[in-house]
């Protein structure tokens, strides 16, 4: 089977990498104003996800469905591929439960986590826009579908450029693969439900926009229950805070980041 394409950025004098996760929609662009920061000062890893970006050759179990286990292994393959024995990595939305999983499956592969506009817990209004999702996509044409789901989670304008990005790439997947993928998300609440109740093994910098509704609360919440865990809040800020504050987004990645490394 194919592995999952990628963009790399590497130095001889850089010893330590980071691998950076999208979102469900998104791709590696998504952390395109994050590469000239973060490889003055790491190697890079920008894969995209099955059937995200340039990932388009992966295959499609028999029936139809793809579970977070087989995408996090896809991850870990072209890791093992590319002889990354650990990382650092940086996930945003669904990018940080794909993280957790990799955690569970990998341990030793990760030295330090940083997750922008992380996915900690889903809360009913949440959960019930995904199940509609599912409902709606045999009726609405699912790139129009895609861009509600994204104004409703990014409604406001300075949420506007981020937002256009997730819809412009989500314009590139497949239907049949958009409908495998927010059905993945809808069934996602048990699963968040579990991990919720146990930290990160690994250090943890949290990053969060304050006006990330779905999803900050809980976030909260979960830091409050592991004080060990760093939670930063970027002001005026949505869901997407690695696009729509991304210097500070860096400052503070980069900061967290230099400070677990030899590098």
């Amino acid at each position: 089977m194919a592995t999952l394409s990628y963009e790399k950025y590497t130095k001889p004098q850089h010893k330590e990498w980071i691998v950076f996760v999208h979102g469900a929609g998104g791709s590696s662009k998504t952390f395109g104003r994050q590469v000239a920061a973060f490889k003055r000062h790491f190697n890079l890893l920008l894969p995209d996800l099955q059937d995200h970006g340039n990932s388009k050759n992966l295959e499609i179990t028999k029936d139809n469905k793809i579970s977070f286990d087989e995408i996090a292994k896809n991850l870990i393959t072209l890791l093992d591929k590319l002889n990354i024995k650990e990382a650092h990595f940086l996930g945003i939305s669904m990018g940080s439960i794909l993280i957790r999983v990799i955690e569970d499956l990998r341990p030793e592969i990760i030295k330090s986590i940083v997750i922008g506009g992380g996915i900690m817990k889903l809360n009913r209004r949440t959960h019930l826009l995904f199940k509609s999702g599912v409902l709606l996509s045999n009726i609405i044409p699912y790139h129009k579908l895609y861009q509600l789901v994204a104004w409703i989670l990014m409604p406001y304008e300075n949420h506007k450029v981020a937002r256009r990005l997730f819809v412009r790439e989500a314009a590139t997947i497949k239907k049949e693969a958009f409908k495998i993928w927010l059905g993945l998300l809808a069934e996602l609440k048990y699963k968040l439900d579990a991990y919720f109740n146990l930290p990160h093994n690994k250090p943890t910098l949290m990053i969060m926009g304050s006006e990330d509704f779905a999803f900050l609360k809980d976030s909260i919440t979960y830091s409050q229950k592991f004080p060990f865990i760093n939670l930063k809040i970027l002001q005026q800020c949505g869901h997407v805070c690695n696009i729509e504050r991304h210097e500070e987004f860096n400052k503070q990645s980069l900061k967290f980041l230099l400070q677990n490394s030899v590098t």
